[in-house]
């Protein structure tokens, strides 16, 4: 859908972006040894605090201390004041999750003098923090970090011995050069079902990173390379791709572009695929945490997702978003699949999970799962309203208080047919769950260690679309993926390519529509006639038609709209033995 594309070659291509100023925001702690290294935060939801983009801090992590009432020594300074503030005076605060906003915490290690602050979940994963009704008052930056990894910190905090660097690291050290997460050009999903990768070039792996020079010095002999390994289903592991590319300089604050080659997995075929990505310089990196990276791909018999899996194939969950002009449910949130491979392909299951705030549960909430389809008729990139089709849906009540964080899943059902599952065309498809509730302290999960952003031009794609009261196609951004996963099977009476579904792929456009409606069918080869017929809301038959002679696999056509009533309406298209549904709507 995107038109904003990179660069690509036959062989490989490597592009300066003149001076581009990337931030890197890290957690980073220095020292001592046993600990040192990048760890994985959550920042300020926009609106609060200060951009991480544009500040840093570097200084000795304190725990603070509660000054008084009932939370008189604790950790979680809710009473706005730190008993020990001479000792935070021009440190780094460490404070724990909970009890009260996010923003009452900052602004007490910013009275005690802190210099940033670092706070500790009280459970496993990262999220963006909500700042709440002071947050506008803080000045300090501040990040979130796991509690496995507030554990692993703690004793050495105790000890006075860490130090630790929080915020944009551009600029803070000699030298350093690497890369984010955001900067690899990867698959645009983390496994596929292989129903989709039936033939060679039926999914292409586009390949590279953007490498930045982040530090003081002009960097030389800078090398990037990136090896996949493929793991099949008997547990074998091979190199599959090895490729090596050479930078002679980059001048600080500069980035390149590394374009590789392509990669087919289809001779391969199914199993893990991981990717290792590395940058070095001539000179000895003084931040090596973003000079390596490993990703992960998957040809699975079932599974389709956009998050990172563990072994067993289950979606890794981390924080919660929502967006920012919704303050409750409902509210929708999904996953783009573009379908390349039209019939072969049925979407059985959603899986997907919600996190809430403290004193906050699930119990007695429904969600709903939801398959659409996106027709951009007018080609303009944008979810217009009247461009999404629900095709399939599901539903999940939560039935205890243990939901927060928790896989659920929701069988699908075909909404024309009423049947099990639902079979996808070439096309794109948006996979997503709605909130229904109306709870602030309700969250949809998101993914961890995944970002799409260098990878979405690349593949003209979009990756996570949100709806509130329109359609967002670029959903948070490329870093955020919500937790939603699917589980698939072949389609009925599919075994052999092009086989399937007669009518592949259906549009229609405008739509809104005033007096023509304009077709555009994808057939199966050998099909020659098609046949429609257009319903109201109710299914009162209002219009019906053909066509014949269709010879290549394509046809387009119209119908006259001038005569229906302003409402909505759907087209039911088949050739003898399967049918596509398109909504559209009437306006005069």
């Amino acid at each position: 859908m995107k038109k904003i594309l990179l660069f690509s070659s036959t062989l490989f291509c490597a592009f300066f972006l003149s001076m581009v100023a990337q931030a890197q925001v890290v957690g980073f702690v220095l020292n001592p040894q046993p600990i040192r290294g990048n760890y994985d935060i959550g920042i300020p939801a926009s609106g609060w605090g200060v951009s991480l983009d544009t500040v840093v801090a570097t200084g000795r992590l304190v725990i603070g201390r509660s000054a008084g009432g009932a939370a008189a020594g604790d950790s979680l300074a809710c009473d706005t004041t730190l008993v020990n503030a001479s000792a935070i005076a021009g440190k780094i605060a460490v404070l724990y999750r909970g009890n009260c906003e996010f923003g009452v915490k900052a602004l007490a290690a910013q009275r005690a003098g802190a210099i940033g602050l670092i706070i500790i979940n009280h459970s496993p994963g990262i999220l963006n923090m909500a700042g709440g009704g002071v947050g506008a008052q803080v000045t300090i930056p501040l990040v979130l970090i796991g509690n496995a990894e507030g554990a692993l910190i703690r004793p050495y905090i105790d000890g006075d011995s860490t130090v630790a660097l929080i915020g944009q690291k551009r600029g803070a050290f000699r030298n350093d050069i690497g890369f984010s997460t955001g900067d690899l050009i990867r698959p645009m999903d983390m496994a596929v079902p292989r129903t989709q990768i039936q033939a060679a070039g039926d999914y292409i792996m586009k390949l590279g990173a953007i490498v930045r020079n982040y530090g003081i010095d002009t960097q030389n002999a800078i090398t990037m390379n990136l090896v996949v390994d493929h793991t099949n289903l008997a547990g074998a592991t091979n190199p599959v791709y090895n490729q090596t590319v050479t930078i002679l300089t980059l001048v600080p604050g500069d980035s390149f572009i590394v374009r590789l080659n392509d990669y087919d997995p289809f001779t391969a075929g199914r199993g893990l695929y991981t990717l290792r990505y590395n940058v070095q310089s001539s000179t000895a990196d003084d931040f090596d945490a973003d000079n390596s990276n490993v990703q992960e791909f998957r040809i699975t018999d079932t599974v389709y997702s956009k998050v990172r899996l563990d072994a067993q194939l289950n979606p890794l969950t981390s924080g919660g978003v929502r967006p920012t002009d919704a303050t409750s449910g409902p509210y929708e949130y999904g996953v783009f699949y573009y379908s390349k491979v039209g019939g072969e392909t049925r979407v059985d299951k959603i899986k997907f999970a919600f996190v809430t705030n403290a004193g906050f549960n699930l119990n007695n909430e429904t969600v709903v799962a939801k398959v659409s389809r996106w027709d951009d008729g007018n080609g303009n990139e944008v979810i217009d309203a009247g461009e999404v089709f629900d095709i399939g849906e599901g539903f999940y009540t939560y039935t205890d208080t243990l939901g927060s964080g928790s896989i659920k899943t929701a069988d699908i059902t075909d909404i024309a047919s009423q049947t099990n599952g639902v079979v996808l065309d070439t096309g794109v498809y948006i996979l997503s769950t709605v909130y229904t509730g109306t709870q602030t302290g309700v969250f949809t999960s998101i993914g961890t260690g995944i970002d799409y952003t260098a990878s979405s031009p690349e593949y003209n794609q979009y990756a996570s679309p949100v709806y509130v009261s329109a359609w967002n196609a670029n959903g948070f951004g490329a870093d955020y993926v919500p937790v939603i996963v699917a589980i698939t099977s072949e389609a009925p009476s599919v075994g052999v390519r092009d086989q399937g579904m007669d009518v592949r792929d259906l549009k229609v456009y405008p739509n809104p529509v005033g007096d023509r409606l304009w077709m555009n069918a994808v057939v199966r080869p050998g099909v020659q006639n098609l046949y429609w017929e257009v319903m109201d809301a109710a299914g009162k038959v209002m219009n019906t038609g053909s066509a014949s002679g269709i010879m290549d696999g394509r046809w387009n056509g119209s119908l006259s709209t001038a005569e229906l009533p302003a409402g909505l309406y759907i087209l039911r298209m088949d050739a003898g033995s399967s049918s596509q549904f398109r909504k559209f709507v009437v306006v005069h």
